[in-house]
């Protein structure tokens, strides 16, 4: 057409690289194949390694190149794969709607993928093999209470008769990053309220104390960003601190918060920043809260108090109040607006450095894979 622009055939805006991982038998193959080629094989073999192929296609306007790798689900080969979890920004954990134990083995797997992953990487959890009704052995409801405690999303799909596959691939691409805060502090400051006003706008006067760990998320606009905040309210007694440590993996952010009108909260606070900085990241980015400003009558904390430790502990700093939702929206920005620009400033991965990228997940064109793994070194990133 006269004056229309062809694109080369190759060209896309973002190349993302997405592995599927799960046991042996569970479909990632035909998953792979009838994404990419819409094809389905009943006599696929088992994969031996990894194998991939790629798919351009359309996602919100964007060009998106797809490069689907599919890692093998035999014992044999689990430190082959997971050497190729580098630089995923995706992972699609597979397991067979009418196979238990391949339900029951996907914490190995996730944990394995957690070990060896950026924090950032989006993981979407699927039940396939629906087409097998009369043999279904993991319901929806068992599959879906897991996704949502380990935060992942989640979808049904049957490579066989294509149900959702196509859903499922565009579907891991729903936001541009995926953040972890978690919300620390002594127990009765206020974070359970903080955290339901900033992910429903909802405040609870009769709020019990929080036994071990909750969450919420919330999906919102960072600096021209789609996030998702994953949010963890982690207990603040002391009968719970072992339960609350183990929950800093994978923390991008950490919310530190005190109530003005209790000054042995805020004495606390050094505690906790040191067991925060004990198990967290050191790249963490740490905030501190002074909440329940609603209570100025009862303030005991002031302002200059708090403000001159954060600036000594070098952490951001604000008030808020959960009650009447003062500064609540503007804490949580300033939090995942920080988390965004120290993320999107270093590379995801060796793959990334490799080929000169210093940006985020989705910054950049291509990822050369050939030319980062072309020195024959390929090294497990789980190994010892």
């Amino acid at each position: 057409m006269a004056g229309a622009r062809m694109r080369p055939k190759d060209e896309h805006d973002y190349l993302f690289k997405v592995v599927l991982i799960g046991d042996s038998g569970v479909g990632k193959s035909n998953l792979m194949s009838r994404f990419t080629q819409n094809e389905f094989c009943l006599e696929s073999k088992p994969t031996i390694g990894v194998e991939l192929a790629t798919r351009t296609l359309q996602v919100e306007g964007r060009l998106i190149k797809a490069q689907m790798w599919n890692t093998s689900g035999q014992e044999r080969y689990r430190a082959i794969t997971s050497a190729y979890f580098r630089g995923a920004v995706g992972a699609v954990l597979v397991y067979d709607v009418s196979n238990p134990s391949t339900f029951d083995n996907l914490a190995r797997w996730l944990k394995d993928l957690r070990d060896c992953t950026d924090p950032c990487i989006r993981i979407m959890l699927v039940g396939n093999k629906t087409d097998l009704k009369h043999l279904r052995a993991v319901t929806t409801e068992d599959a879906q209470g897991y996704a949502e405690k380990e935060m992942l999303s989640y979808i049904e799909t049957s490579a066989l008769d294509a149900s959702n596959v196509d859903a499922l691939f565009q579907k891991i691409d729903e936001y541009d990053y995926l953040f972890k805060v978690v919300l620390i502090g002594d127990s009765g400051v206020g974070k359970s309220n903080l955290l339901s006003r900033f992910t429903r706008n909802e405040f609870c006067l009769e709020s019990k104390s929080t036994i071990g760990v909750e969450f919420a998320t919330r999906t919102l606009q960072v600096e021209g960003r789609v996030i998702k905040a994953q949010i963890w309210d982690t207990a603040g007694q002391e009968r719970y601190r072992a339960i609350t440590s183990a929950y800093y993996r994978g923390a991008l952010g950490a919310v530190l918060v005190y109530d003005v009108s209790k000054p042995s909260t805020f004495d606390n606070i050094a505690r906790w920043l040191k067991e925060l900085r004990d198990h967290a990241d050191p790249n963490i980015r740490i905030m501190l809260i002074g909440n329940k400003t609603d209570l100025k009558h009862l303030r005991a904390v002031a302002t200059e108090d708090a403000q001159g430790y954060a600036e000594k502990e070098e952490l951001s700093y604000i008030e808020t109040s959960a009650l009447d939702a003062t500064n609540v929206e503007a804490a949580f920005q300033m939090i995942l607006g920080d988390i965004y620009r120290t993320i999107s400033k270093k590379p995801i991965s060796g793959l990334e450095e490799a080929n000169g990228k210093t940006n985020g997940v989705k910054e950049g064109k291509t990822i050369d894979v050939s030319a980062a793994e072309g020195d024959g070194t390929k090294k497990s990133c789980c190994s010892t």
